[in-house]
């Protein structure tokens, strides 16, 4: 008997209960808005309690595709490693790569569908709620917030500031109201007015192309009703934000101006569309060279040497390419870049399958995206896609709006 009660006693001490996993999912969460560190943290913290938990909740039994898809990346990784294999860019890299079979197997110990919709909507207030920074700001700086938007910039915003994956945030909490509803009906169509209200304001271009992909979607959805109504009601409320909101037309402005002043033998980091086309362009110029292949760490050296050839009076501010593909060539070569890219489009096949619209919505936006940025080789952006994948790819597509 005493060795049975032994035997149990253990597991009991580094039990981790839902609520417990809720908790620290949240601090995750306020990691995610306020600090790296405390992100960082809780996404070890995440970890050690997968590992202490392997066993009581047999990880590999689960039907789920997706939690083997997230390993994946992990296995890529040496595509680029070899090169390079003891620079610490390297290794930064597989850190932010970790975090795909993490959030997979964090959610598989929450698959309790009650709690993934509470996790969910956590996920839909914390979002909103980073909002109140910004929108604050503009109410007591109106004036120079307009002028802001004249001159290419937005509104400040928590996330380090970084305004591409704070929008993307918000628009990973629509994708969850609209295609997994976590909240009652009547406050369900609040949160989604709101939240399209408040993408539209801050004005910035990738959450604009992710919530077209949002559009595309909607009417083929027999999942929520009255889907015809909805597309064109988005569709006018975006018409109305152009009349009404002076940072919608500020952001359209400026960026046909910007189009207009691209030189492409001048490197002007404080125009972003032409520094990102210098930079593809520059990346572009090293493929033919054939310098690719070079290693993770090896993107940034190799882009620079290009550059000084391009814009030999200019210090280039960046280090890699502002698209995926072509980051992932330098660093790997072919066969990783095919590699990659079928990894990536997965998702959205499997969601074919299994009819599950939210994860190929997230998987297309987050896709897009990587056509003009490197999302996927920053902290955030990797967070952004592996945990709303792994939300919405565990709990059923629900009807209803």
């Amino acid at each position: 008997m005493t060795k049975n009660k032994e035997k149990y006693h253990l597991p009991q001490v580094f039990s981790f209960s839902g609520n417990k996993l809720i908790v620290l999912l949240m601090v995750m969460l306020l990691g995610l808005l306020f600090s790296r560190a405390l992100l960082s943290i809780s996404t070890l913290v995440w970890l050690i309690v997968i590992l202490i938990s392997w066993r009581k909740y047999n990880f590999f039994r689960n039907d789920n595709h997706l939690l083997y898809w997230s390993i994946v990346p992990l296995i890529l990784f040496l595509t680029g490693a070899w090169q390079l294999p003891f620079q610490k860019d390297t290794y930064d890299f597989l850190l932010t790569l970790c975090s795909y079979p993490i959030a997979f197997f964090s959610v598989t110990m929450l698959k309790n569908q009650k709690n993934i919709s509470i996790i969910n909507q956590i996920w839909v207030i914390v979002a909103i709620a980073g909002c109140i920074y910004p929108i604050s700001w503009f109410i007591t700086h109106i004036q120079a917030s307009i002028t802001r938007y004249g001159s290419g910039q937005t509104l400040p915003v928590l996330m380090d500031n970084d305004h591409i994956r704070y929008s993307i945030f918000l628009c990973s909490a629509l994708v969850m109201l609209l295609f997994h509803n976590p909240f009652s009906l009547r406050f369900r169509w609040i949160l989604i007015g709101l939240l399209l209200l408040l993408i539209l304001f801050l004005s910035v271009r990738t959450a604009w192309i992710i919530l077209i992909i949002c559009l595309l979607f909607i009417p083929f959805t027999k999942s929520i009703p009255q889907r015809k109504w909805i597309t064109v009601g988005i569709i006018l409320l975006g018409f109305c934000s152009y009349i009404f909101f002076p940072t919608v037309q500020k952001k359209i402005a400026y960026s046909f101006y910007e189009w207009q002043q691209f030189n492409p033998l001048v490197f002007n980091s404080n125009y972003s569309d032409g520094a990102r086309r210098n930079m593809n362009t520059i990346a572009l110029e090293a493929i033919q060279e054939k310098q690719y292949n070079v290693g993770w760490a090896g993107v940034a050296p190799t882009m620079q040497q290009i550059g000084r050839t391009y814009f030999s009076q200019q210090n280039l501010k960046f280090g890699w390419p502002f698209n995926q593909w072509l980051f992932w060539l330098i660093g790997s070569g072919w066969i990783g870049v095919i590699a990659w890219s079928i990894w990536l489009l997965y998702p959205i096949f499997w969601a074919w399958q299994q009819k599950q619209t939210g994860v190929a919505v997230w998987s297309i936006a987050i896709t897009a995206s990587c056509l003009v940025e490197c999302n996927l080789n920053y902290q955030f952006g990797v967070f952004l896609h592996a945990w709303p994948l792994a939300l919405m790819s565990i709990l059923p597509q629900r009807s209803s709006l």
